[in-house]
């Protein structure tokens, strides 16, 4: 008797489950530059989650691997990709390293200690929720996180710094915006009121890109130094890792007020 009763339960688990199956939200889709980027993201890290997917639409080559964000309510999935060139022959694994120098490949072996690993999932036909996410490049407002200007580039890898846990950091997002660069961290204020967390996006404006891949900081003498460097050398420094993307769908650009009110701010501080 029991035996039925849990079959019965377990038909009728299978029959709701078969007859209103949960729709899948698509993630947000932030397109990077290139594959070096793309490793740097998500194999630089303390414990990476190294899976991609491969697949092509309306005949481009797309890599990408999901990417998740503390943010409002739960996490926000975002689908981090790149267009492949029509020449690239993806493999079994993405392999990338930073110490000493940077490189990224593809390889059907995954034996060299030097490199973190991330597997290869070629998709013969990509999932409905990533084409609806690459084809929907546009963000709600209500999902957009608070945008807030740092002083300069210290203060992003300063804060960083406090919010990195056991070698896991978040990136500085680079992209360009109004012939300008813009460089950004997305720094959780976890446990407001309500929410899982509070999206603040820190952010500065240059006139010149980032240098290189990482940004180097550390302390001496009681002042802050930072340098751009290609790759990560001694372990003494904290090193930042800068993703330069084609297009940031998080991004806000502040209204003309804001701005008018952030240069009389600077020029009563006598910036």
């Amino acid at each position: 008797m029991e035996n039925n009763r849990l079959n019965s339960e377990v038909g009728n688990l299978v029959l709701t489950m078969s007859v209103s199956p949960k729709r899948v939200r698509p993630p947000i889709a932030v397109e990077v530059v290139d594959l070096l980027n793309l490793g740097r993201l998500v194999l630089n890290r303390g414990e990476p989650d190294g899976l991609f997917w491969y697949f092509t639409v309306d005949g481009e080559k797309v890599l990408g691997s999901l990417f998740l964000v503390p943010y409002w309510r739960g996490n926000l999935p975002l689908f981090c990709y790149t267009r492949l060139p029509q020449d690239a022959e993806p493999k079994a694994f993405l392999a990338y390293r930073s110490i000493g120098q940077e490189e990224c490949y593809f390889t059907n072996a995954g034996d060299d200690p030097r490199f973190v690993y991330g597997a290869v999932m070629e998709i013969e036909a990509p999932p409905e929720f990533l084409l609806k996410s690459l084809k929907n490049r546009a963000v709600q407002r209500d999902i957009k996180p608070v945008m807030t200007r740092a002083k300069d580039m210290t203060v992003l890898v300063r804060t960083l710094l406090i919010i990195s846990e056991d070698s896991a950091s978040p990136p500085i997002w680079s992209f360009k915006h109004n012939g300008h660069s813009i460089l950004g961290v997305i720094a959780p204020v976890f446990d407001y009121y309500d929410a899982n967390a509070l999206p603040v996006f820190l952010y500065v404006e240059t006139q010149e890109e980032p240098r290189a891949g990482f940004l180097r900081y550390f302390t001496e003498q009681g002042r802050e130094v930072t340098a751009f460097v290609d790759s990560i050398g001694e372990m003494k420094y904290f090193y930042a890792r800068i993703v330069r993307l084609s297009h940031m769908p998080l991004w806000s650009a502040p209204s003309a007020a804001h701005v008018r009110k952030l240069y009389k701010t600077s020029r009563h501080r006598g910036v």
